[in-house]
């Protein structure tokens, strides 16, 4: 098993990935996202490959923050497949993720994981690696799109 950052041989894989993930996309799509994302200073995408096959996927990017002297790291997406679930890929990515980013001062990860993802158990996984939404630092969720 081995984490490491994704390259554009690694996004045909990735496909199946992300479509588990509810986001499915064309290649010409990913493509045209993975080029303009990598271009951002502290964007990262990572992968866990098993025996030549790419089976977990982690997406962050990076904003500075004005209200306070800190960074704050979002985990756009994290999936694992289906069939490896349970084996700590999920950990591992994390893991790679956050050994990048903590070379940045102050700095705050955040994600969000839909309320579907409670039943199959995503929300106790973060809960049990330390990130919460409780007490003083508890959040909503708003979104607007246009």
């Amino acid at each position: 098993m081995t984490i490491r950052h994704a390259t554009i041989h690694d996004l045909p894989e990735l496909i199946s990935l992300l479509t588990e993930l509810g986001y499915p996309c064309t290649i010409d799509d990913l493509a045209s996202r993975f080029e303009c994302y990598m271009k951002n200073l502290g964007y990262g995408v990572a992968v866990c490959d098993v025996d030549n096959q790419i089976v977990g996927l982690i997406v962050w990017s990076k904003t500075d923050l004005f209200l306070s002297n800190g960074t704050r790291i979002r985990i756009e997406g994290l999936v694992v497949a289906s069939s490896y679930r349970g084996k700590g890929i999920g950990k591992k990515l994390i893991t790679f993720m956050e050994d990048i980013v903590k070379d940045n001062k102050q700095v705050i990860i955040d994600l969000t994981s839909g309320l579907r993802r409670e039943k199959d158990g995503t929300h106790e996984f973060y809960k049990n690696l330390g990130y919460q939404n409780e007490g003083f630092m508890a959040k909503l969720y708003l979104r607007k799109e246009i």
